[in-house]
């Protein structure tokens, strides 16, 4: 047994059930998603037809008693009839709620993917500046320019994707809109196709940035970056299929037949085969209901990026890829991460240390947890923070307070007097900045 392997445990079967039954009921009381589902424009037509339907299956039941049931049995089909039509709805309705489930878990694929396409093409650019033999001015103005570009590309790529202008739409955060040229910016208010339009910006700017040395990396090496580009690209318009095209309208018609159908037929089938007005009131209401509100669940999730599907939440992934740019523009000067070499038991061939083996490596490098390390570096930090400040006699120590991007950015700036990173802004694509 080797005690540097740590043996993952396995959690009991019932711990997980119960985390499970937390985590649904953690969804189930969510105020917030539980009152949009309320005030939507499909919950409340569910229930109005159902409330509908309802009503008048108890009307039936009465008019039906009081001509001694005679009435109601005379007009409907036989039993098996109405068993096979709701068949073939609840059929339709798999297909249709099997369909809306792949729109969204495509949507949300797409949504991430796009995220990170923009960041790794920030990521290797930042990097690619690093041996670059251009002035700190050149260098910091194509990377300040280009984080901006990137940040509203991906607004925009999301805007996009929210369909038809008319309807409401989220709003997303821009790192440093206004810093940018007012050329360019009216350029981009005044385009028609804003994300090809700022896509190719950014193209242009990679290549004035190789023709003046700022990216002063081979030619084959740089093609990365404008694979990673082209991909963000495809991306977008693997994930406009979703906003731009709907499902067929017949099978949309089809639908809509049925679901009248069976809110019509539902109210004669549950006054014959029920005891009481109140239960055919109720099976009745509560049958129509869950029909209507799957199919108008599907229809919010054609477009999963809309406000109204709430489905998902663009806003969160734009900031965070905001966050993740401030990040990477507070670490282009940093120096390259390296091992201590105090730390190291056994060295390469040609050193003073004996050369390492893969047992000798297996049996001396040291491990741990990644929750340990996180533990012991904060305390590390925070052990410094108060050695450098300690606190006053007379007063209460202060509470100790991350460093944010912009004062790691105004840290970490590189020579030359180079601007700091500018704080998001919110700002909608379409109006003027």
């Amino acid at each position: 047994s080797n005690p540097a392997c740590f043996p993952l445990s396995k959690p009991a079967g019932g711990a997980g059930g119960a985390a499970a039954m937390v985590s649904m009921v953690r969804l189930l009381v969510d105020r917030g998603k539980f009152c949009h589902m309320v005030r939507s424009r499909g919950f409340i037509m569910s229930a109005i037809v159902a409330f509908l339907s309802g009503v008048a299956s108890g009307v039936l039941y009465y008019y039906d008693s009081s001509r001694g049931g005679q009435f109601i049995e005379k007009l409907v089909p036989t039993e098996v009839v109405f068993n096979v039509f709701i068949t073939f709805c609840a059929l339709v309705l798999g297909f249709r709620t099997a369909h809306a489930l792949t729109r969204y878990t495509d949507a949300a694929m797409y949504l991430h993917k796009l995220s990170a396409c923009w960041f790794d093409t920030a990521s290797t650019l930042f990097s690619f500046c690093r041996p670059s033999k251009a002035d700190n001015e050149a260098v910091d103005q194509f990377q300040q320019t280009l984080l901006r570009l990137i940040s509203v590309t991906s607004a925009l790529s999301l805007e996009a994707l929210q369909g038809a202008s008319w309807c409401p739409k989220f709003r997303f955060e821009v790192v440093g809109l206004s810093e940018l040229d007012d050329a360019t910016q009216r350029e981009i208010v005044q385009a028609e196709h804003r994300v090809e339009f700022v896509f190719q910006m950014m193209q242009q700017l990679c290549i004035d940035g190789m023709d003046s040395g700022v990216l002063n990396v081979p030619a084959p090496i740089l093609t990365r970056s404008f694979q990673e580009m082209s991909g963000a690209l495809l991306t977008f318009h693997e994930a406009k299929k979703l906003a731009a095209v709907q499902m067929p309208y017949t099978y949309i018609v089809i639908t809509a037949t049925l679901l009248v159908s069976a809110a019509v037929c539902m109210p004669f089938m549950m006054a014959l085969y029920t005891q009481g007005w109140w239960s055919s009131f109720f099976f009745t209401m509560s049958g129509t209901f869950l029909l209507w509100s799957t199919n108008c669940m599907n229809e919010s999730l054609d477009n999963p990026f809309t406000i109204e599907s709430k489905a998902l939440n663009p806003c969160d992934t734009q900031h965070d890829l905001n966050s993740q740019l401030l990040q990477l523009l507070a670490q282009r000067s940093s120096p390259s991460a390296r091992t201590d070499p105090g730390d190291t038991t056994h060295g390469s061939p040609g050193s003073n240390k004996p050369e390492c083996t893969y047992p000798d490596l297996l049996a001396h490098t040291r491990r741990l947890s990644l929750n340990t390390w996180d533990r012991r570096t904060r305390r590390s930090i925070e052990h410094c923070v108060e050695e450098a400040h300690p606190p006053d006699d007379t007063e209460l120590a202060p509470p100790v307070r991350m460093c944010s991007n912009e004062d790691a950015n105004h840290a970490r700036a590189p020579p030359g007097g180079a601007a700091a990173a500018p704080a998001p802004r919110h700002w909608r694509p379409g109006q003027e900045a």
